[in-house]
């Protein structure tokens, strides 16, 4: 039997992926969906390992071809694991509970036996895993696909066509950015205008000497090679390198292109070593230059260099393939609006629409309702009738309604009881409804509270108390009650339920607990896990 698990996904709905190359340095990666609407062109699909959308991924960093399972990454194997069993605990607990609920009335005739069942549990959280973006964030340019990358992309994770002139453009239309901002410096602002400039102009040269490099090593993969070391700051280095693999990707530059080349390299040796001071070897090299001067940055003159180094790389992405892209020669879309526009970018924020979760528009409406409905954030006292909630949407079918319960608690977000002639059931918030909706109900996150939480309860443990007061835990956070219980309910979830006194009733969702060296393992995990998630 195969059970699938569905993968977390990152802010702006990526999934984590990983190579099976061992020597695909960093070998993580994330892969996104397709831009809506993109339509793959023929003279594209030459260029392409692959046909777009497969059973297959390509690695980024060194161009080898497996199954997606093979990609999958060790963080989302443990996931699957933790799911799995997470689902299994709860289905033997509610198969246990219903063995035993019906045995104390059973026996209540009889003067041998005695049974008092205890009270019910509340089902544990689903397991909670964050995932983050990346900083380089692409769009192929032949396929749609949206990914994120750690390194310098050499192919699409989807289709296999080469990414590298696609990435140094990335780096190019940033660098211009920048350019810009230092033009919009007023008057008074030279200084930080010149900064902004030699950052920029260094930002190309930085650019261009790692994508170089990594051609050339994924070119010499197979062969002994020297390290390049600096070797891909100097043109004539450079070009002895790549006359190693039988290329010369400076062949198409005029020899006025390459002396400006040269110049914009060794002007980026004095900003980045001198401060911008001309010295006597810059000096040699530019007629105009006098030592001890600063060097002169002009904004015009940055563009230009980042243009021809961009067609070095132009030739070399074609040289991977044997085919020049066919976007050549097109911008690149403007920056922060690569990635397809229907996923969440955590700049956007949360709403019912765009929570990840499995729900219809009704159900997600119910839930929000519900979540909105509790005053102390207890799972345990956060309760609705089904009079109740058919009140509360006047414009939706009982059916519908019905229906929008039944889908809340097969995702765990309620448990439910029936009745003699009620179609819609009494329902009870579990920990999972408020962990998932209080971000958009209430602006906010019961899972980075309950991370702070965590860092509080420890300290409290490694401190030599013994037994963790809830109460003393509010205090010292100054939050609402509506915002703590649900945090509190969280980690309370990941210790040992032999550990914890239930309080039902009561102000908070236990009346205290205690840890063992086990309870602190599981705590510690779940806060790693919870790092990265912020308000």
């Amino acid at each position: 039997m195969n059970l699938a698990v569905q993968l977390p996904r990152t802010p702006s709905g990526r999934t984590y992926r990983y190579s099976p190359n061992a020597n695909a340095h960093p070998r993580h990666f994330l892969i996104g969906d397709v831009v809506e609407g993109y339509e793959v062109k023929q003279e594209a699909r030459a260029r392409m390992k692959l046909e777009p959308r497969s059973n297959q991924t390509v690695c980024p960093y060194s161009g080898v071809v497996a199954s997606d399972d093979e990609f999958t990454h060790p963080e989302d194997r443990q996931t699957g694991i933790d799911t799995v069993r997470h689902a299994a605990e709860e289905d033997m607990r509610a198969l246990v509970d219903d063995m035993f609920k019906d045995l104390g009335r059973k026996f209540s005739s009889s003067k041998s036996i005695s049974f008092k069942p205890g009270p019910k549990r509340s089902a544990k959280p689903k397991p909670h895993f964050v995932r983050s973006d990346l900083l380089r964030e692409l769009v192929c340019d032949h396929c749609g696909r949206d990914y994120g990358v750690f390194a310098i992309a050499l192919f699409c994770p989807d289709c296999g066509a080469p990414n590298v002139r696609l990435h140094f453009q990335r780096e190019r239309t940033l660098v211009g950015a920048q350019v810009d901002l230092a033009e919009a410096q007023g008057e008074g602002l030279e200084e930080l205008a010149y900064r902004l400039l030699g950052n920029a102009h260094e930002d190309v040269l930085t650019a261009f000497e790692a994508t170089l490099k990594t051609v050339y090593l994924h070119g010499m993969r197979n062969a002994p090679a020297k390290p390049p070391r600096n070797d891909f700051q100097n043109i004539e280095k450079a070009k002895k390198r790549f006359a190693e693999l039988g290329i010369d990707p400076f062949q198409h530059l005029t020899s006025g292109e390459l002396t400006k080349l040269e110049l914009n390299i060794q002007k980026r040796h004095v900003i980045g070593h001198n401060l911008g001071v001309i010295d006597p070897k810059f000096a040699d090299h530019a007629q105009e230059a006098k030592v001890g001067e600063t060097v002169h940055l002009v904004a015009s003159d940055i563009r230009e260099f980042a243009t021809l180094c961009q067609n070095v790389v132009d030739d070399l992405d074609a040289w991977l393939v044997g085919a020049t892209s066919p976007t050549v020669g097109q911008e690149l879309p403007p920056l922060l609006v690569a990635s397809p526009a229907h996923t969440n970018s955590s700049n956007e924020p949360l709403s019912l629409e765009n929570l990840d979760v499995r729900l219809s528009g009704l159900a997600r409406q119910v839930a929000l309702w519900f979540a909105k409905k509790s005053t102390n954030g207890s799972h345990q006292n956060t309760t609705a009738e089904g009079d109740e909630i058919v009140a509360a949407f006047p414009d939706a079918a009982e059916r519908s309604i019905e229906k929008a319960v039944a889908e809340l608690e097969e995702e765990g977000f309620v448990t439910t009881s029936g009745g003699i002639g009620r179609r819609i059931p009494f329902i009870f918030a579990t920990t999972d409804l408020f962990a998932t909706f209080d971000p958009v109900a209430l602006g906010t996150d019961p899972y980075a509270d309950a991370g702070e939480l965590i860092a509080r309860i420890l300290a409290t443990v490694e401190g030599g108390e013994e037994s963790i007061d809830p109460a003393k835990l509010h205090e010292g956070l100054g939050w609402e009650l509506r915002r703590f219980n649900p945090a509190l309910a969280i980690v309370i979830a990941h210790v040992d339920s032999r550990r914890v006194s239930d309080e039902y009733g009561g102000e908070y969702v236990a009346r205290y607990f205690f840890l063992l060296p086990e309870d602190e393992i599981a705590l510690e995990r779940l806060a790693e896990r919870l790092k990265g998630r912020s308000q």
